[in-house]
Formats: structure tokens, sequence, C-alpha cells
């Protein structure tokens, strides 16, 4: 990696963002907003359960608790589960708040230098939020001349995912995501400059053996192809 990581992003609200399928994309932002509730309010109690005047306090607490767990567990996980989705993955949300579709199926299109496309450009405006496809680890956190400023997940299905040529970053290494959550914004760093667009490589198994994204993209995004489209266009700078 060169250079210094840049400064972590400080806020970004959250709201649903725009998308065909909206209840993935409401249901599965909710669920993580629910979750980050229930678990501050897990540790208010803990602590408020050592102080023995506390005790109207705590019940309140723990009814507000009880209650926000109850709509967690009423959302319809299972309409969204892995049924519907590649690589196991549990319940994913896209990655990029968009209207309009903006990727095509670009995986190993030309790319300058003799190289081939490793993964999937979705192109969005300068600073629109991304977020975690699934609930993910942050692995790694940096900047290179050709992906820019760039973040590496591991998913809880075991996917390990490459975000490249960010803006900004609301996450530092070793931080968990809930899917939906921000990891930061779309940006034009790297090698491409004047074309903001979010980069996406994936390997189901962990590592570096790049697949396709394409299919898995569609899939978050309410499409559904089962047919490979492999297309070849002509050369171009970015990656």
């Amino acid at each position: 990696m060169d250079g210094e990581v840049p400064t972590r992003l400080g806020s970004i609200a959250p709201g649903a963002p725009f998308s065909p399928d909206n209840t993935r994309s409401d249901v599965v932002l909710q669920r993580a907003q629910l979750m980050r509730h229930v678990e501050q309010l897990d540790h208010a109690i803990l602590e408020l359960s050592m102080e023995p005047s506390s005790a109207l306090a705590l019940g309140a607490l723990s009814t507000q608790r009880d209650l926000l767990q109850d709509e967690l567990e009423a959302l319809p996980l299972k309409q969204l589960a892995a049924a519907t989705l590649p690589f196991n993955i549990d319940v994913g949300m896209f990655p990029v708040d968009t209207l309009r579709k903006p990727f095509i199926n670009d995986w190993r299109q030309p790319r300058s230098g003799g190289r081939r496309h490793q993964g999937t450009d979705v192109l969005a405006h300068w600073g629109v939020p991304l977020r975690a496809i699934e609930d993910s680890t942050i692995d790694r956190v940096g900047v290179s001349s050709l992906g820019g400023r760039s973040v590496h997940l591991t998913g809880a299905s075991g996917t390990h995912y490459y975000y490249a040529h960010m803006d900004e970053f609301a996450v530092v290494e070793g931080d968990t995501l809930l899917a939906g959550e921000l990891v930061g914004t779309v940006g034009d760093s790297g090698n491409a400059r004047g074309a903001p667009h979010l980069h996406i490589q994936i390997d189901p198994n962990g590592g570096s053996d790049w697949t396709n994204p394409y299919f898995l993209l569609n899939a978050l995004y309410g499409e559904r192809e089962t047919e490979p489209q492999i297309v070849d266009g002509p050369p171009n700078s970015g990656r």
C-alpha cells in the first residue's frame, strides 16, 4: 500500500438507500439499527444492575430492550435469506446507495497494461455512501496507486470483499459492521480520476482468487440472471 491512510469519516446519516428492492434495503438497515440499539441497551442494563438504587430505571430499560428485541425478531429476514443469494450469504445489502442500476457485467474486460478487469464497477456520484454487503470485519484499510483508497472486508459467509477508489473511510481495521452499515463513500481515488465509482472484487473462499461479482450484485439489486455474460470491451485506463 502506498501513502498514508486518510482520516476516518466522521458520520453520514444512514437513511434508507435508493433501490428498486426497497423491502430488502429497508429491512437490512432496520436490522442493523435495531441490533445496535439492543446492544447499547444490554450494556446500559449491565451497568445499572450493579447499582442497588436503580431498580426503576433498570426495569424501564429492560422493557424497552424486550420491545426492541421483539421488533427485531419480527423482521422478515427469512424472506431475504441465502436461498436467494450466492455464496451462502445470510442477509445481503447492495453496497452503493443508488437510484438506477449502475453496473454491467464488465468482468474480464481489457484494461491498460494488458490487464483484465477482476471485478465490477458500480457507477455513482462522488460522496455517495458505501455499505457492507453482509455482516463483516474490516481486515485492511489503505491506499495504493491503482485502487486508491480501499478497504478489505471479510463477511460472515467467509467471502472476501475489496472496495476500491473510495473517497473517505468510515471504518478502521478491526471494526465489525452489520449488513448495511457504512464503510465509506464513493470517490475517484487511484487510477479512477474523474470517474467516481466503486470497484468491487470478491472471493467467496476468503482469499484472492477473484470471482465475478456481477451475479451477486444483480441478486442484491433485486434482479435474477442465471446465464453468465462475459463481456469484452475496449481497453481503458480505469480499474
